[in-house]
C-alpha cells in the first residue's frame, strides 16, 4: 500500500487527532496509508516532546513516505504554513511525488491587496503592494516555488472555495488529491 506523508497546520487544530483520523480513514479508503506527524507523538505527551525529536521523526516519516499530500491552506497569514513549505521542499528533494491543495481559491496577488491595500505598478511595471514589496503576479495560489514545485514534478495543486469557519475541516479538496494519488500510484511499488 503506497505511503503517503501528511502535511499541513492541520496538526495545530484543536481537534487535530480526530481531523487526521478523518483523513487517514478516506486515505485506506483509497487504498493509501497516511501517515501523520502526530503518529509518531504520544498523545498525552506531544507539548513536552523536545523539537529535535519531533524533527527527527517528521524526517524519518517523510523518507519512509512514496508521495506528500500538502494541506496548504494560509495560515495565519498570507501563505501556506512555513513547516509544510519545509516539508514540501524535502519531499521535492527526495524526488518524491508531491500533491497540494488549498482551501482559499483566492490568488495569492488578491490576498496581498485584501490585507495590505491595493497593489500598484512600480515604475519598472513590477506589482507592488502598500507596504512597498513586491507582489508576484503569475496567477499561483501561493508563492511560485510553491506551485511550480508541484507542477514540475508533475503533480496537483488543488485549490477550493469552502464555506468560511471550515478551512482546515472540509476535506473535498483533500479527496480530489487522493483521487489523483491513487491514479497516478497504480502499481506502485511503494518505498
Amino acid at each position: 500500500m503506497p505511503r503517503i506523508y501528511l502535511a499541513g497546520p492541520d496538526v495545530f487544530v484543536e481537534h487535530a487527532r480526530e481531523l487526521t483520523r478523518r483523513k487517514q480513514q478516506l486515505c485506506e479508503a483509497y487504498g493509501l496509508d497516511g501517515l501523520v506527524p502526530l503518529d509518531t507523538e504520544e498523545p498525552s505527551a506531544a507539548i513536552d516532546v523536545p523539537s529535535p525529536r519531533i524533527f527527527a521523526a517528521n524526517v524519518a516519516l517523510m523518507r519512509s513516505a512514496d508521495a506528500i499530500v500538502a494541506n496548504l491552506t494560509p495560515y495565519r497569514g498570507l501563505s501556506a504554513d512555513v513547516g509544510t513549505a519545509f516539508e514540501l521542499g524535502f519531499m521535492a528533494a527526495l524526488g518524491k511525488r508531491l500533491y497540494g491543495y488549498s482551501n482559499i481559491a483566492i490568488p495569492f496577488r488578491e490576498r496581498v491587496a485584501a490585507v495590505f491595500g491595493p497593489v500598484r505598478a512600480g515604475a519598472d511595471g513590477r506589482l507592488f503592494g502598500a507596504d512597498d514589496l513586491m507582489v508576484e503576479d503569475f496567477g499561483h495560489a501561493d508563492n511560485l516555488m510553491i506551485d511550480e514545485a508541484l507542477a514540475g514534478f508533475g503533480h496537483c495543486l488543488i485549490t477550493a472555495e469552502v464555506e468560511p469557519g471550515q478551512e482546515f475541516d472540509d476535506l473535498t479538496a483533500f479527496e480530489a488529491c487522493l483521487v489523483r494519488v491513487r491514479r497516478d500510484l497504480a502499481g506502485h511499488e511503494p518505498s
